[in-house]
Formats: structure tokens, sequence, C-alpha cells
């Protein structure tokens, strides 16, 4: 999900966010069916001698929280670019753990790195220094965005 704020003239913000479709209590809800589910399964099958199914059932489970607990790790992520005056600030919160970066607006640089399948990478480069940002985006919002913030660099806006 992208949202661009434009208070003022001189300042303007791009956030961009995952797209968590639900909550984290019906998360656990669904993972927490999935396993107990799984785990009545197994217990029939141990039930009528097909012992060897239960390992495999607790792989099953130990998968389930592990895909559980990455998707709560991750849930919070967000990327922020802030140009306001002569500062760029880029902010990236990843995995639980965020970056702060202030730039000089007019030594920062959009770079926009296309790759095979239409795919492509945008960073922001200063003073050798390099941010990929746009990781949240899809591939053609992510274009959109870096052309935007290159106009906004320049000042033509």
């Amino acid at each position: 999900m992208l949202s661009v704020e434009s208070r003022e003239e001189a300042h303007f913000e791009m956030v961009s966010h995952r797209n968590n479709s639900s909550s984290r209590l019906v998360r656990l809800f669904v993972f927490g069916s999935l396993g107990m589910f799984t785990l009545l399964v197994a217990i029939g099958f141990v039930l009528a001698g097909a012992w060897p199914v239960l390992p495999f059932a607790g792989l099953e489970c130990i998968a389930l929280l592990l895909a559980y607990l990455w998707l709560q790790r991750h849930d919070d992520d967000y990327e922020l670019i802030s140009v306001s005056g002569d500062d760029v600030v880029v902010e990236m919160h990843f995995g639980g753990k965020g970056e702060r970066h202030r730039l000089s607006r007019y030594w920062a640089r959009v770079v926009i790195e296309e790759r095979p399948g239409g795919r492509a990478r945008v960073f922001l480069r200063s003073h050798g220094r390099e941010f990929e940002f746009g990781r949240l985006l899809p591939d053609e919002a992510r274009v959109a965005t870096a052309k935007q913030l290159r106009t906004r660099l320049s000042g033509l806006i």
C-alpha cells in the first residue's frame, strides 16, 4: 500500500506498508486451527496403527509455527522517504530492525535498475551510500514512485 502526503509545497512524504489483509488474532486462529487439525488427523492414524505419521505431523506443525512467527515479525514493516527543504530522510523498518538516514537533497540521486522479467530495483544514492527502497511496492508502483521522487529531488515541483 502506498500513501503519499504533501502537506506543503516544500514537504513531500512517501510511505509504503505491507498489505496485511488479516489481523494478528485472525492469523493466530487460522494457524492454530490448521495445527490442531493436523494433530487430530495424526492421532487418528496413530490409533489405527500408523504411528510413523506422528513425526511428520509434528514437522508440519513446526513449519506452521515458523510461518506464523515470520508473519508476525514482518507485520509492521514499512519504508518512508521524506523530502523537506534541503533534507531527504530515508527510514526503513524490516523484521524488527529500523534504519534512518539523512541525505542532502542536492546530492541524492534516484537510480532505477532494470532486471529481467520487467522487475526493477530502485536505489537512492548519495556520497557513496546506497539505499534500496520500494521493496514493499508492486513493480509498476515502484518505478512510478521512483520517477515521482526523482522529480521532487530535482526541484521541478
